[in-house]
């Protein structure tokens, strides 16, 4: 009777130990899955800084303003006046 005491606390202790184990495992996996969860989400915000970044960098390249600027200096176009305008009927 007293080996079958002994026998039902070694298995409780291990089944405690056992326990204590998985919890501290599961702990651990826990934190570093965080840790990688709150990395994906700061390189989230830098992406999102550097997309909207991006859309004034094309818009400023893309503006009316610029394109005619470019065009009067690179390609010595003007705007037409009137006697330069040719209508074409066919």
């Amino acid at each position: 009777m007293m080996r079958m005491g002994l026998l039902k606390i070694g298995l409780l202790w291990l089944a405690v130990v056992c326990s204590a184990v998985a919890v501290a495992y599961y702990s651990h996996l826990c934190r570093q899955t965080y840790g990688q969860l709150t990395a994906m989400q700061r390189e989230a915000n830098q992406l999102q800084v550097d997309y909207g970044r991006y859309l004034l960098e094309q818009s400023a390249w893309g503006s009316l303003q610029r394109v005619e600027s470019m065009a009067v200096e690179r390609l010595g176009m003007h705007m037409l006046q009137a006697d330069e305008i040719v209508m074409v009927k066919q």
